[in-house]
């Protein structure tokens, strides 16, 4: 595949080439995706917040933080993505992100720090539905590169 051809039919701001879409619909394509990535970002930056200020919840917060964030930047990278393959290689990126923010949850509720519970369940309930949609767009767009 070409990396030097603007390929706009994958790009998640495509407005206009999307034929599953009404015309005026004013819906974007990955929307979705990333009305979840803000809203998850948002609820990490409350839970990070809400954790004790001691080494161990200082730490966790931190990882909350850094890797809920970068995630989110990340997307929003590879919305102004010039080809699909550094498309892709941004998708990769958040989706690390993503698996690190799962790893620092689970820590989380394995350890037993003084935190709402249910949010972190919710959390580790959104990150996992957030990483298996990167990775099925991912994997999409290698599929379509191998044509």
């Amino acid at each position: 595949m070409k990396t030097t051809t603007q390929n706009t039919a994958w790009r998640s701001q495509d407005k206009t080439n999307n034929p599953s879409r009404p015309a005026g619909s004013g819906e974007r394509r990955g929307s979705d995706v990333s009305d979840r990535l803000l809203a998850f970002t948002s609820n990490l930056l409350g839970l990070a917040g809400s954790l004790p200020e001691d080494r161990a919840g200082g730490h966790l917060a931190e990882q909350l933080l850094r890797s809920s964030t970068a995630a989110y930047f990340r997307h929003g990278e590879a919305e102004g993505s010039p080809s699909a393959k550094e498309f892709a290689d941004k998708f990769r990126a958040a989706l690390t992100e993503l698996r690190i923010s799962r790893r620092a949850l689970q820590l989380l509720e394995k350890a037993g720090l003084p935190c709402d519970g249910q949010a972190v369940r919710s959390a580790l309930e959104e990150v996992d539905i957030l990483i298996r949609i990167f990775f099925s767009s991912i994997r999409t767009l290698e599929n379509k590169a191998a044509a």
